[in-house]
């Protein structure tokens, strides 16, 4: 079995974006405080398999038992969790082009969830087709304890080599 992140006392992280794994890692950086949670997805989206989630505490709905017998003790209704409006989500375009790792190659990609401070950090570079541009993209997000109602993101770019025209759409989606 492959191990997908080095892990200390405090953190999780890795240097390999798995494209056949990306569910589990999405799993393995779940964030949250109790109040709300989520997946750690890619906030500039992903088209490849993903399963975005963004959940609140107490937002469910009672969901019919389907089972083809019934025995006394079991439930009538399960809980289902459902997702909550995806409030990260950060539209990138590069020259024109969506950003989307799950098609187009980056070097140097790297995810870690601090513990500790309670972030969850990913950065990577990405290369246009002819070699010609550069950008470093870094996302990091926070779920507050003391505020519960709070979560941020920041987005930053920074050009290595060459240069692009970059756009930044912050959007909310329905799931």
């Amino acid at each position: 079995m492959k191990r997908l992140f080095d892990i200390d006392p405090w953190k999780i992280k890795t240097n390999v974006l798995d494209k056949e794994e990306k569910r589990l890692q999405e799993s393995l950086t779940s964030i949250g405080n109790g109040y709300m949670g989520m997946r750690g997805n890619f906030e500039e989206g992903y088209s490849g398999d993903t399963h975005e989630g963004t959940y609140l505490a107490g937002v469910w709905y009672p969901d019919k038992t389907r089972v083809g017998w019934w025995k006394n003790g079991y439930p009538e209704y399960f809980g289902k969790v459902i997702n909550a409006m995806n409030f990260i989500a950060v539209g990138i375009l590069v020259d024109g082009e969506p950003l989307d790792l799950a098609k187009q190659p980056v070097a140097d990609f790297h995810m870690e969830l601090d513990m500790r401070r309670g972030v969850l950090n990913r950065s990577f570079i990405w290369k246009s087709e002819s070699d010609a541009a550069e950008i470093k993209f870094t996302f990091e997000r926070f779920v507050s304890i003391s505020q519960k109602e709070l979560c941020l993101v920041r987005v930053t770019a920074e050009v290595l080599k060459g240069s692009a025209d970059l756009e930044f759409h912050p959007r909310l989606e329905a799931m």
